[in-house]
C-alpha cells in the first residue's frame, strides 16, 4: 500500500487532486493506493508524528501561517524520507524546494498528463528503491526490512548487531558487523566506518572528528582513524544526488 497525503488550503484543489488521484488509480490498478487531505500544514505534521509519515506527498507552497516548504523542513528534521511534490502558482519557491529533496516541483495550472507523468516519475523511483530489502532472523523472529529504512548499525551485546530504523525502532540480529554489511551492500549508499560501524549516508546530516549526526536526531561516536576516508564517502554521496 501507498499512503499520499494531500496539504492545500484551498478546498478546491484539494477537490480537484482528489479527483486526479482517483482517476490515476483506475489506470493504475496494480497500485494501491491510500489518500489523506489536509487543510493546513500544522494539521498536516501533527498527524505525522502521532501516526507517522506518508510515502508521497503533495504540498501546495502557499499557505497561510506555515507554507509548504516550512512544513517540508519540519518533515525532514523528523526524519521523514517520503516523496515531495510541490504544488504552486510561482516558481519563485524553487530553491527552496531543491533544499528539502523535493522530487517534483508543479506548476498551477497544470494538465491532468503533467500531474499524471509527475507521479509516473515518482513511482518508478520508489520502485527501484523498495527493491531493495533484506530477511533477518532476529531476537523478535523472522523480519523483512526495507534497506532504505535502515539509517545505520552498531555492536549489541556480545555478538549481536543492532539496527538502527527510520522510526527509530532497533533490531537485533545475531551476526558480525562484516556480515551484516554483506547484506546491506548492494543497496550502494551504504559504508563502513571502521570496523564495527555500518552507515546509510542518506540519513547522515553532519560528520565532524568525533560524531557522526544523523536525520533522526541520533549521534554515535566512532574511530579518528576513520575520518577522512568517511568525509570523503560523504561528499562523494553528496556529489553524486546532484549529477
Amino acid at each position: 500500500m501507498m499512503t499520499i497525503a494531500i496539504c492545500d488550503d484551498d478546498q478546491k484543489q484539494l477537490d480537484l487532486m482528489q479527483d486526479l488521484l482517483a482517476q490515476y488509480k483506475l489506470e493504475h490498478t496494480h497500485l494501491d493506493l491510500t489518500v489523506t487531505s489536509f487543510a493546513a500544514s500544522l494539521e498536516m505534521l501533527s498527524f505525522v508524528e502521532d501516526h507517522g509519515g506518508f510515502d508521497i506527498y503533495l504540498l501546495d507552497i502557499y499557505m497561510p501561517g506555515f507554507s509548504g516548504t516550512q512544513a517540508a523542513r519540519q518533515l525532514r528534521q523528523l526524519g521523514d524520507k517520503g516523496e515531495i511534490i510541490f504544488l504552486t502558482s510561482s516558481r519563485d519557491s524553487a530553491l527552496e524546494a531543491f533544499e528539502v529533496d523535493a522530487c517534483q516541483y508543479i506548476t498551477k495550472p497544470f494538465s491532468d498528463r503533467t500531474f499524471f507523468l509527475a507521479l509516473d516519475k515518482v513511482f518508478n523511483r520508489m520502485k527501484v528503491e523498495r527493491r531493495h530489502f533484506i530477511t533477518l532472523k532476529t531476537t523478535e523472529g523472522m523480519m523483512r526490512l526495507y534497506t532504505r529504512n535502515v539509517v545505520f548499525t552498531e555492536p549489541g551485546r556480545n555478538n549481536y548487531q543492532m539496527i538502527h530504523l527510520i522510526n527509530k525502532e532497533k533490531v537485533e540480529v545475531r551476526m558480525t558487523s562484516c556480515e551484516l554489511f554483506e547484506l546491506l551492500a548492494p543497496a550502494k549508499f551504504f559504508v563502513r566506518c571502521g570496523a564495527s560501524v555500518n552507515l546509510n549516508l542518506k540519513f547522515v546530516r553532519q560528520i565532524t572528528k568525533e560524531f557522526i549526526y544523523f536525520d533522526t536526531g541520533e549521534s554515535i561516536t566512532y574511530p579518528y582513524r576513520a575520518y577522512q576516508t568517511l568525509k570523503e564517502a560523504f561528499l562523494s554521496f553528496q556529489l553524486s544526488l546532484n549529477e
